[in-house]
């Protein structure tokens, strides 16, 4: 069991400490039991206890109008450091690279734990927007997939293309920021979940909003399906120009939910916003989880990311955020029918405004990816090799080749509407909150929101009273804010569905005499219904009724083919055929 040091700081008041420790010691003692196999690495009853804080790629609150990456790097530290959280990692690997080199997730570990397959992803193109220049991500790229033994990936075999906003090969400055590490767990990330798919990254010449815009339509100018965005600022910051930018129907854009928790709480300053792009509603919003896995990289157990809040007392003294998965109820943003139809969307209290996250993957730096970057930037800590990353930087490319793998967009205009046509299919993580209690709810965590800092957990409203709004920073059964329908199971959430249709009638009628079928519809998106019905009768007509559809068809002796098409209120079809012989 992990043992807590809890601090009270001059931020919090006397009156809450008590319940607040108890709360933060349950949950400590979850997280302690949970993470015997914690980044890729074998449960042993050896191993080492460990400590390790979050520290951030790039600059943790951006300059207006521009944006921030979320990468977040795993620091080892000495034990009793503010913020530390202790993890073990194994003395060894049962088998040859079952552990990262820094004793984070391996490529592996991500295919076995979420159910994907290690080939596919042919004829699909996964395009990464980022800032500024890595000159040695080709070169990185190569001996990452060396290491592993993946499929070759560069810049020679065209598998890699790396480009300027503009599309030319002139590249930006070279990052002296962040964003380098940011580029290299987002290409190797790609590579990793997709062998198959070839990888477009385009480099913005700056983090300035104007400048990330243009990429992004750059990347789907270039033939990406999927486009990963690990990036983002507040939403106040939104312009029109830059919101457009990210509604490109039939490609799927990905974007994290960001690493300040519920309304950026993290930052102590009353934002009380969600960040872009991920609160836009043209966007797949990837929220944060901790990923805890077995021997066999099995995956035992998928909670919410959150290091704040009640899990951390130090920020308040030293100010550092140590991350947890952003979201929130948009305050300028519409959310899309499939949201709003959820039989459980009342209990949001977002009301008519979008919520992110859509869906979820790994984000917790302690449960991290292993990544090999060697480009050593002003800036950029640690120093060149291999080290674990995590960051809802992390999640968004994971997704976004889960997508290609199951074959992109598949013509869906806006592909975030496939996950909330599968919501059995995803692994539901129903443990944590992206909120400051951390899913404990009032009973267990007194009220955050009564320090000054905002609306810092949705279970309180800003007067204290409880709310209906937990759904919207605490993990339930079925959808939530923090992890959306849930974390990859396989492929089949990412896959193209929609409404079904099934013929009854008589198979032999009479020519002359006229005869009733009938048309059985169901559709799995929250709110859908079959809207237009299209008969195709087989002898050169048609009609247009639903229900029962009576038809006389005037030629005996022979067989002809019913073919019904309907289409639903989102715009999606399907098909029946229903064989008739005609005497």
């Amino acid at each position: 069991m992990r043992h807590i040091k809890v601090r009270i700081s001059r931020y919090w008041p006397a009156a809450l400490a008590g319940a607040a420790a108890v709360a933060l010691a349950a949950t400590m003692t979850a997280a302690a039991t949970a993470a015997t196999r914690t980044a890729g690495s074998p449960a042993q009853p050896h191993s080492v206890t460990l400590y390790a804080v979050g520290k951030r790629a790039c600059a943790a609150v951006p300059r207006p109008h521009t944006a921030t990456c979320y990468a977040e790097i795993r620091e080892l530290v000495k034990k009793g450091t503010p913020g530390a959280r202790a993890f073990k990692r194994a003395a060894g690997a049962i088998n040859a690279g079952a552990i990262g080199p820094a004793g984070g997730l391996t490529p592996g570990d991500l295919a076995t734990a979420y159910g994907l397959p290690t080939t596919g992803g042919h004829g699909q193109t996964v395009a990464i927007v980022d800032a500024y220049n890595d000159p040695n991500i080709n070169a990185d790229l190569q001996t990452f997939d060396s290491h592993y033994g993946l499929a070759a990936c560069s810049t020679t075999n065209g598998c890699l293309r790396v480009v300027n906003q503009n599309g030319g090969a002139t590249p930006p400055p070279n990052d002296t920021s962040g964003w380098s590490v940011e580029e290299s767990l987002d290409v190797e990330a790609v590579h990793s979940v997709c062998q198959g798919c070839k990888i477009i990254l385009v480099e913005a010449n700056s983090d300035f909003d104007s400048d990330l815009g243009i990429a992004e339509n750059r990347a789907v100018t270039l033939g990406a399906n999927e486009v990963s965005n690990s990036f983002g600022s507040a939403e106040r910051n939104s312009t029109t120009t830059f919101q457009n930018a990210f509604n490109h129907p039939g490609v799927v854009i990905t974007a994290s939910a960001g690493d300040d928790g519920y309304y950026d709480y993290d930052m102590l300053s009353a934002v009380n916003q969600p960040g872009i792009p991920a609160a836009y509603n043209t966007t797949v919003s990837v929220g944060g989880t901790s990923l805890y896995l077995g021997q066999s990289a099995a995956r035992q157990s998928e909670t919410v990311w959150n290091d704040n809040g009640a899990r951390d007392y130090d920020q308040q003294i030293t100010g550092e955020a140590l991350g947890a998965s952003g979201g929130g109820c948009s305050t300028k943003f519409s959310a899309q029918p499939w949201q709003t139809s959820l039989s459980t969307w009342g209990s949001t209290g977002c009301g008519s405004k979008r919520l992110d996250s859509d869906v979820s993957a790994v984000g917790d730096y302690l449960t991290g990816f292993d990544v090999y970057d060697s480009y050593n930037c002003s800036q950029c800590r640690p120093a060149p090799g291999w080290f674990t990353i995590g960051g809802t930087s992390l999640s968004s490319p994971i997704i976004a080749a889960a997508y290609a793998l199951a074959g992109g967009a598949q013509g869906v205009p806006y592909p975030a509407l496939t996950l909330y046509g599968h919501q059995g299919n995803a692994h539901d993580v129903t443990t944590g909150g992206d909120g400051w209690c951390a899913g404990l709810g009032a009973a267990g965590c007194p009220n955050p929101n009564s320090q000054g800092f905002g609306i810092v957990d949705c279970a309180y409203t800003a007067g204290g009273a409880v709310a209906v709004g937990d759904r919207a920073c605490d993990a339930l059964a079925g959808y939530d804010g923090p992890t959306g329908v849930g974390s990859p199971n396989g492929l089949t959430m990412f896959t193209r569905t929609g409404p079904s249709a099934t013929i009854t009638g008589p198979a032999t009628v009479t020519h002359g005499t006229g005869q009733t079928w009938h048309a059985t519809t169901t559709d799995p998106f929250p709110g859908g219904a079959v809207t237009s019905y299209h008969w195709n009768w087989g002898d050169g007509t048609t009609s247009t009724t639903s229900g029962g559809t009576a038809h006389t068809y005037a030629t005996g002796g022979v067989t002809r083919t019913i073919t019904l098409t309907v289409t639903d209120n989102y715009g999606m079809t399907a098909t029946a055929t229903y064989t008739v012989h005609v005497s």
